[in-house]
């Protein structure tokens, strides 16, 4: 009988999940102090950007709020449900894929690091090692191009720290996600092979009165 609910309360998991992941927080916060997130600062829909546009106390309680819907479906799948670490992580996916392709603000939102983030805490935080030193290099080096390095490069990192082959699977599926929706950029980004690969890299697009340009023009007008 236990099986047989565990079989029927996973995917309503993933469902949920995905609702949840849906909410975009930092919109909602922006919101309270006049904000439109998707028209302000980089026009990205997330911690970062509230953060930019309104300030830290309120770019934290965003990332914090972001942060618990990847790791909430993790706990619940594995100390609820008692669900393997794939199935688990699938889970916490589901948020991520929400908060990335958010039915709430029809299409886009954010780029996914928060609740990415609070998936690894609830999966394994070990790994959030690696993620958090990039992060911390990304003051030197630039923050695009290290949260480009710290997630292309965790299934690897998984692998050579003798994960078992379903978590760097998973691990290597979340990678694509998150690289796959920075490539995207916001609603409005210019499109092309070279805006595209700019964005995978340094998460940065060209402003909107650029977008006749090439990448290299609109970083160096």
């Amino acid at each position: 009988m236990a099986g047989f609910l565990n079989s029927f309360s996973w995917p309503l998991l993933l469902v949920g999940a995905y609702l949840v992941g849906s909410i975009p927080f930092p919109q909602i916060l922006a919101r309270l102090r006049g904000v439109d997130l998707r028209e302000a600062g980089t026009g990205n829909v997330g911690a970062g950007n509230l953060t930019k546009s309104v300030g830290v106390g309120w770019g934290i309680a965003g990332a914090i709020l972001d942060g618990l819907k990847g790791l909430v479906p993790v706990l619940i799948s594995r100390l609820v449900l008692d669900q393997g670490i794939g199935a688990s992580g699938i889970a916490g996916l589901s948020a991520v894929v929400g908060h990335n392709w958010s039915i709430f603000m029809r299409g886009r939102s954010g780029r996914g690091l928060a609740p990415s983030a609070g998936l690894l805490v609830g999966l394994d935080p070990v790994l959030m090692v690696w993620v958090g030193g990039w992060a911390v290099a990304g003051w030197r080096i630039g923050g695009g191009l290290a949260g480009f390095l710290g997630w292309a490069l965790l299934p690897l990192t998984a692998f050579a720290l003798g994960r078992n082959g379903p978590e760097v699977l998973f691990l290597m599926l979340l990678a694509t996600i998150l690289v796959s929706r920075r490539m995207q950029g916001n609603a409005d980004a210019a499109q092309g092979v070279n805006n595209a690969l700019r964005r995978a890299l340094y998460d940065s697009d060209p402003m909107p009165d650029d977008y006749g340009a090439t990448a290299d023009e609109a970083s160096h007008p």
